[in-house]
Formats: C-alpha cells, sequence, structure tokens
C-alpha cells in the first residue's frame, strides 16, 4: 500500500528528529571527551604537585568518577537512547519549528500541516482537510528536512576534545611521571606518601648491628640538588643532632647500646627511610661463688666465698665454681694447661669442681651463638703445701 503524502512528510521529519540526535550525539561526546580529560589533568597535576593527604585523595577519585558519569550519561548515553528513540523525543511540532529556522519560508507551511492533520477529526469537511494538506504537503515535498543540521559543523568543537587530549599525550611522553605517579596514588588513597626530597640520605654503615653495652659509629651521607644545613637522627621518639663532617656526610655515635631500635634520619621536614639497628646480646658473668672443700687433716671448717676467684687453700684442697650468667650459652675454664668446659645447670648456672695440689692460674670465658669467648676475667690459685712437721732450736748463750 503506498504511502500518503502525509505519511511521506512524517517519515522526513522522522529522518530529521534522527539526524537531530545523531548531531547531539557527536557535540556531547566531544564535550564529554574535553571536560573528563580537563577534570583529570587538573586531578593529575594538582596531586602530583601538592601529595593531597588519603582522604582527600579518595573525594577526588570518586568525584572524578562521579562527574564522569553524569556528563558520560547526560551528553552521550541519553542522546544515544533518544537516537534509538527509548525515553522522551522532540515532537514533531518541535522538529517543525528547528527546521523552520533553517528554512524560513517552509516553517508556517510546515506547522500548519501538522495543526490541520489534529484537527481533522474536529471538521465534517474531512476530504477538504485532506486536500489541503496533500496542498500543502506537495509545497514542501523538495524541501531536505535533513539539511537543516549540518554535521560537518561539529568540527568547531574538536578543539574542546583535542587541546586536553594534546596536553595528555605531551605529557604521558614528556613527563610520564606527572600522570602515572599522581595516578598510582590516587588509586591507592588508603595509604599515605610523602614528598620527595630535594635530597636523599643513605646509611653507609652497612653492618648495623653492635655488641650489647658497646657503641656504635654511623656514617650518613646526603646527595641531591640542595643539601641540609643540619640532619638529625630520630629514635626512642627522640631527636638529636648528627655531627657534622662535611656538607655532604654526617656522623652520630649510638653509646652504651642495650636493645634494638629504630632510627631515620630528617631535614628540613623531610624523613629517610626507617633503619633497625641490633643489637647483640653479650654474654657475661653476673654473679659466681666458690665452695672450698679442705681435706680433713687440715681441720678447717669448709668455707663458701661470694665474687671472690682469687683464693689460698691447703693443698689437696677440692673447689668447686657455681656461675650465674647471663646471654650466655657457654662458660669455659682455662687452667694453666688446659681449656675445661663446665656444667650447665640450668639456662643461667654453670658449675665445674676441681681438687688442687700446685698453685695454678684460671681465666673465665663466656660465649653465645653470636660471640665466642666474649668476655672473660682471670684469677689465681695459691696452695699452701703438706710438709712433715719440724722443730727449729736456736741455742742462746747467756
Amino acid at each position: 500500500m503506498a504511502k500518503s503524502n502525509y505519511d511521506l512528510l512524517i517519515s522526513k521529519l522522522d529522518a530529521f528528529i534522527r539526524k537531530f540526535y545523531i548531531n547531539k550525539l557527536i557535540r556531547g561526546l566531544l564535550y564529554s571527551i574535553g571536560i573528563i580529560l580537563f577534570a583529570f589533568l587538573l586531578i593529575a597535576v594538582l596531586e602530583y604537585f601538592f601529595y593531597f593527604p588519603g582522604t582527600i585523595r579518595k573525594g577526588l577519585l570518586y568525584g572524578f568518577f562521579g562527574l564522569s558519569g553524569i556528563i558520560f550519561i547526560s551528553m552521550v548515553l541519553y542522546p544515544f537512547l533518544q537516537f534509538l528513540r527509548l525515553g522522551k523525543v522532540i515532537s514533531h511540532e518541535k522538529a517543525a519549528s528547528i527546521i523552520g529556522t533553517h528554512f524560513t519560508d517552509v516553517k508556517d507551511r510546515l506547522l500548519n500541516v501538522l495543526q490541520l492533520k489534529n484537527q481533522t477529526s474536529d471538521y465534517q469537511s474531512k476530504e477538504l482537510i485532506e486536500a489541503s494538506i496533500n496542498q500543502k504537503v506537495e509545497t514542501l515535498k523538495p524541501v531536505p528536512f535533513t539539511n537543516a543540521i549540518n554535521l560537518s559543523g561539529n568540527k568547531r568543537y574538536l578543539k574542546y576534545a583535542l587541546i586536553p587530549l594534546s596536553v595528555l599525550v605531551i605529557l604521558l611522553f614528556g613527563a610520564p611521571n606527572i600522570i602515572w605517579d599522581s595516578t598510582d596514588r590516587l588509586i591507592r588513597n588508603n595509604e599515605e606518601f610523602s614528598k620527595p626530597a630535594p635530597f636523599y640520605f643513605d646509611v653507609l654503615t652497612k653492618d648495623l648491628e653492635a655488641i650489647q653495652n658497646e657503641d656504635l659509629l654511623i656514617d650518613v651521607a646526603v646527595s641531591g640538588t640542595a643539601l641540609p644545613k643540619n640532619a638529625y637522627i630520630n629514635y626512642n621518639n627522640f631527636s638529636y643532632k648528627l655531627n657534622q663532617k662535611s656538607a655532604a656526610e654526617f656522623t652520630y655515635n649510638f653509646s652504651n647500646l642495650q636493645k634494638d631500635l629504630e632510627f631515620y634520619i630528617e631535614a628540613d621536614g623531610f624523613t629517610s627511610e626507617t633503619y633497625k639497628l641490633t643489637v647483640i646480646p653479650k654474654p657475661s658473668i653476673i654473679g659466681f661463688d666458690v665452695e672450698l672443700d679442705y681435706p680433713r687433716y687440715t681441720g678447717k671448717k669448709d668455707e663458701r666465698l661470694n665474687n671472690t676467684g682469687d683464693v689460698v687453700v691447703p693443698y689437696g684442697s677440692r673447689i668447686a665454681w657455681n656461675f650465674k650468667a647471663a646471654n650466655t650459652e657457654d662458660v669455659t675454664m682455662r687452667f694453666r694447661d688446659t681449656l675445661m668446659t663446665t656444667q650447665r645447670k640450668s639456662d643461667s648456672d654453670f658449675g665445674y669442681e676441681k681438687r688442687f695440689y700446685r698453685d695454678d692460674q684460671y681465666t673465665v670465658y663466656v660465649s653465645n651463638d653470636r660471640i665466642k669467648n666474649g668476655d672473660s676475667i682471670g684469677y689465681t690459685i695459691n696452695i699452701i703445701p703438706d710438709l712433715y712437721p719440724n722443730i727449729n732450736a736456736e741455742e742462746v748463750k747467756d
């Protein structure tokens, strides 16, 4: 069945409406690309230079996603759905008005045709109105309604997308850190990042280990575009000034170290990474006693001496040592001729005994897994010989 002139007119209006939304979609796409890229570049550059706290970075990230979503839906998705005639679209009368702004000589005729068609049910002389409509449509047939929209006119909006896109490409090739570093921090908004310092610290002392109760001197080098005048070391929640050897080198002496600690270097508001200093427990004798078991012939009562290593005992006496040590795995005793290992009685108690028949000297050594013979002290043992009884007689002349 052939279409009527009015139906052909409506088809031409529908084609215009589709092109109207294609034009709106292209323009919206260019605008949305420009706005989204500009917002991204603005946020990335600001974050690159200012290092925002995590809460602000999170707000910027979600705000950017929200803005991008709103712009995409309103400028791209919604016109696309209208092109598919999903949702509310402009009426034929509205389309006729838009066409009329381009073809001014047909505006009134086009609107009149649509109005007459809406009024055919109100008149009895329906055939007369239809004839008038057909006559007016005939005059409108040569008019290309879709030409009222010039898609190539959107070229002037290309600059809104190309300018931020060009800036993005230039940054990606010329200064990629501005984009990648700031984007990485925006995504990892649950972490805190500190602004890079214009200088860097390097602890030159690589072996950060020290024996308990001893000192450790560390060397710190600083390098960069600008060197600080003063530097400080922070540990145990206190800061101490470093000693400056030169413009680029500092030292600090940890004295009488007792336990592990963590420290970092700071200057002009910038800090280094955190370093750990390990203190090796030093084996030591914290006390001992000596049990003296005298021979029966002496008639002397046995004794116990506290923290006294030098002894004078009769010939044949038995001496027993009881050592109490800390951080110690092994206690050894070197006598004049031999090295003897004590008996371990508990985690901190060690013992050894021996009978003596001559003078001797001995040294006590303590060791653990990390330190061998870490501490020592020497003593002497003097023996009172067991001699035969004798009488000394002296003649005195009167």
